[in-house]
């Protein structure tokens, strides 16, 4: 068992020992072009839909990284743990539940905007998109160093903890008494419904009976050395999630930014909250919608400057017409001029195999997975403005 375990974490490690070559979002949605927000069933949901993360109860470690072919985009590797289980539950004490941990993100957004930690990620000025450089503006904007940016938000963190304790506990007992009167509600006025046959969905991909609700923890790390660029990004990102019945899901990214201007040696410090939600009213159908950098922590430089990545609203459709095949549609940046939209399609001629093809603004991508037992292996080939990359990944399902 200890030897299956140490060769489990000996693969997952020598995937992210490369460094050679740009991977943007991992190769499975790659190799869809992109169209993965409505798709989003993996631990590669994180940047395109942290919703997802509430399908397929279970454990998955996932790496990605390039084979060959960078490109002029920040994305290097990444390594993402999905940890998510269901339990039964009452639909209305889902819903109770989802209300009182929104009522919560709403007082703690409003807090610490209110401290100056946090801000609306629209409108926001010095914005940039999370693939593009901004080593070349923030030396422009001063070279030498005047603060440093991870003692002031740590010196930050302890003031505003500080401060929230006590305003915690309070609001702590006051969704305690809340929760105390609705569950007497639903004692008074239980749930009845019809839980009609389960059909499992197309793809067999673990999804679960009527009457459980998923609840799923995530963390990644993307990380990227690009001497090209002159960029040195590191994002960590902590998802929660949860659903019902697989049905409905909602989930939110918290985000820390850490950037290093190689050449200057001036370091950037900053985050960003996303938000994203799933529907899938028939088995054959799913809707998803996502805001990456919703609220945002400016990424504060040592030199003094400041930047933001840009606030991007994903929608995307994915439809099941016939059995074992899977079609994608997205749109990205929506509501902007510089909206793109991205195609994909998955199939799988035999059990184990997919194959995967997608047009990613004009640019076509293609690529295979391959299942054996617990491992999933991705490859994706992007051609187009991606300059051929190619991308593989590794997922193993505990």
């Amino acid at each position: 068992m200890k030897n299956k375990l140490f060769a489990r974490v000996i693969v997952f490690f020598l995937l992210l020992s490369f460094q050679s070559a740009y991977a943007f979002y991992t190769a499975r949605p790659l190799a869809m072009g992109g169209a993965f927000t409505a798709v989003a069933d993996d631990a590669n949901a994180v940047y395109y839909n942290p919703a997802g993360f509430a399908r397929n109860p279970g454990i998955d470690i996932l790496g990605s990284t390039v084979l060959a072919n960078r490109n002029n985009e920040i994305g290097d590797n990444q390594a993402s743990l999905k940890v998510c289980f269901e339990a039964e539950m009452n639909p209305f004490a889902w819903v109770l539940g989802i209300g009182a941990a929104t009522a919560m993100a709403l007082e703690g957004a409003k807090y610490l905007h209110d401290q100056g930690v946090v801000d609306k990620g629209w409108g926001q000025p010095n914005t940039y998109k999370p693939g593009e450089s901004m080593s070349e503006d923030v030396k422009k904007q001063g070279s030498e160093k005047k603060v440093d940016v991870h003692q002031q938000a740590k010196e930050k963190a302890k003031e505003v903890g500080k401060d929230a304790a006590g305003k915690a506990a309070e609001f702590g007992k006051q969704s305690l008494e809340a929760a105390k009167a609705g569950f007497l509600w639903s004692l008074k006025n239980p749930w009845f419904y019809y839980g009609g046959p389960y059909h499992s969905y197309y793809y067999d991909r673990g999804y679960s009976p009527q009457g459980k609700a998923q609840f799923a923890l995530g963390l990644s790390w993307m990380f990227d050395k690009n001497p090209a660029l002159n960029q040195n990004t590191n994002w960590y990102t902590l998802t929660l999630a949860s659903g019902y019945e697989e049905r409905i899901a909602f989930g939110g990214n918290i985000n820390v930014y850490d950037l290093l201007i190689p050449s200057t040696n001036l370091k950037g410090l900053g985050g960003g909250f996303d938000v994203g939600m799933l529907l899938r009213p028939l088995d054959q159908i799913s809707f998803g919608l996502s805001v990456a950098n919703l609220l945002v922590a400016p990424i504060r430089f040592d030199n003094g400057s400041v930047t933001n990545y840009e606030m991007d609203i994903k929608g995307g459709i994915s439809i099941a017409p016939i059995q074992n095949v899977m079609l994608a549609v997205d749109v990205h940046n929506f509501m902007k001029k510089t909206a793109t939209m991205h195609y994909g399609v998955e199939l799988f001629p035999i059990p184990g195999v997919a194959l995967r093809a997608g047009l990613n603004d004009n640019s076509k991508s293609a690529g295979i997975g391959i299942a054996l037992n617990q491992l999933i292996l991705d490859y994706a080939y992007l051609g187009g403005s991606y300059n051929r990359t190619q991308v593989v990944g590794v997922t193993w399902k505990i």
